[in-house]
């Protein structure tokens, strides 16, 4: 199983956050870097098995906003929808 760290100190902007994903999760050139684009690559353009763990993830609350929170709800949604295969930790 793959276990991919994101370090939530250096989200500092929504673009950052979803360059920094489309890096570490190798999501196609077409990105979107919006929250359904995250779904829709989560769910079917990565390999499974796979842990994302979401270091500092405070830290990208407070620079990010709600939107931080619409991002860990869509890993949460895709935990739900992949059990098994995908996990989602915060910490």
């Amino acid at each position: 199983m793959d276990i991919v760290k994101l370090d939530g100190r250096t989200f500092t902007s929504k673009e950052v956050l979803h360059q920094a994903l489309k890096k570490q999760l190798d999501f196609p050139s077409f990105y979107g870097e919006t929250a359904d684009a995250l779904w829709d690559c989560l769910t079917g353009f990565i390999g499974l098995p796979i842990t994302i763990e979401w270091e500092f993830f405070e830290s990208t609350q407070k620079m990010l906003g709600p939107y931080a929170d619409l991002i860990l709800k869509t890993f949460q949604d895709a935990q739900n929808e992949m059990p098994g295969k995908f996990y989602i930790v915060v910490k």
